[in-house]
């Protein structure tokens, strides 16, 4: 109930700007959790795009994971799908892990 009301005052506070639905808030706090207070959120994960970010919450559990992840697809330029399907496949060091 507190999100979907934060959500609704922050549209209602800026009618110009997109991004403040219940969902993306509730992701945004899944992300502070997931790195609380780690200089990686601004140095690597800013440069991901959001659904890169949903991406790795959504499929890893591991915050090494996360990161190992994220630096690869920054370094390889994976869109999306390209992610998922190097995770899925369990893609590590540039060899399929069992």
């Amino acid at each position: 109930m507190v999100i979907e009301r934060l959500a609704h005052d922050l549209r209602v506070a800026f009618p110009d700007m997109k991004g403040f639905s219940s969902r993306n808030l509730k992701c945004m706090r899944a992300i502070a959790e997931a790195w609380p207070g780690d200089e990686f959120v601004q140095v690597v994960l800013a440069q991901l795009p959001w659904y890169h970010q949903l991406a790795l919450l959504d499929k890893l559990n591991s915050a090494d994971s996360r990161r190992w992840y994220a630096a690869e697809a920054i370094k390889h330029n994976w869109s999306r799908n390209i992610l998922v399907m190097q995770i899925e496949s369990r893609f590590r060091n540039g060899v399929v892990q069992q």
